[in-house]
């Protein structure tokens, strides 16, 4: 077998790497995908070979390049508005509710929300749409919507703003046009989000697999991540994540997460949605 080509052997050890690392089950049939994006952090840091590239990212020397090389390795992709029965919960019946309870003393005038694995950014951006239609119920309230993802490579796009087409396509025309600058002339044709949505949001790295070190959140999605994860990988993430549910607080689900067997000390609301009670 050539030096450029990846042997049973070493598909095996960055798969074990890999679920070491950030708790993502890669399967056996996946060998050729692994090949390809880790020929990328190859070329990108001059290494011959991918028993060297392999030694090189184990040793102290290479842990500036992990996190390269998991950027590499995970799959990012997603768009405005993904499920939107979750959105329209959002803006038709969470904001509001936490109006009311704001209005009997029941809350404080602030709202949080956690995008776990929010990949480039569209799922919190969406989030903060939301909130900005919303706005009129909550006058003066501070609004934090957090997104993470162990990709720094898909943090920088999210923070950036740029979409194309694809992203944006079930984002209504009014809202293209007053929380985006267009560009036309580009090819594809470009979404920029303007100031007023990108400053409801921040964005830090977090491997789901380690506690996050933040305030309870009133909201959570976790959505088109764990289906990657293992049966012990998923239950170290849902403790995880249900540490960081305040008391009444709502999880917000994807249909292929796999986790609705760990959560039973919450009450289910809707078949992907879930609270905790006070």
């Amino acid at each position: 077998m050539s030096a450029h080509e990846l042997s049973d052997d070493e598909y095996k050890r960055f798969c074990s790497l890999i679920y070491r690392s950030a708790g993502i089950r890669i399967a056996d049939n996946k060998r050729v995908l692994i090949a390809n994006r880790v020929r990328r952090r190859l070329r990108a840091t001059g290494i011959d070979t991918f028993a060297a590239y392999y030694t090189f990212i184990t040793t102290p020397a290479g842990a500036a390049e992990m996190p390269l090389f998991l950027d590499a390795i995970t799959t990012n992709e997603t768009y405005f508005y993904r499920d939107p029965q979750h959105y329209a919960w959002l803006v038709d019946e969470f904001l509001p509710g936490l109006a009311e309870r704001s209005r009997h003393h029941k809350h404080p005038r602030n709202v949080r929300v956690w995008s776990a694995a929010c990949s480039t950014g569209e799922e919190p951006y969406s989030i903060g749409l939301k909130v900005l239609a919303a706005r009129a119920l909550l006058p003066g309230w501070k609004t934090h919507i957090l997104g993470t993802d162990l990709s720094g490579a898909a943090l920088a796009a999210a923070r950036a703003g740029v979409y194309d087409d694809r992203a944006v396509h079930l984002v209504p025309e009014a809202e293209k046009k007053r929380y985006f600058d267009e560009d036309a002339a580009a090819r594809p044709r470009r979404w920029t989000a303007r100031d007023e949505l990108r400053e409801l949001v921040t964005w830090k790295p977090h491997n789901l697999m380690l506690p996050l070190r933040e305030d309870p959140f009133d909201c959570i999605f976790i959505k088109n991540v764990l289906i990657y994860f293992d049966a012990e990988s998923k239950k170290a993430v849902v403790r995880n994540v249900l540490a960081l549910m305040a008391k009444n607080g709502y999880l917000v689900v994807g249909p292929t997460e796999g986790i609705y067997t760990m959560l039973d000390s919450l009450t289910k609301v809707k078949p992907w949605l879930y609270q905790k009670q006070s």
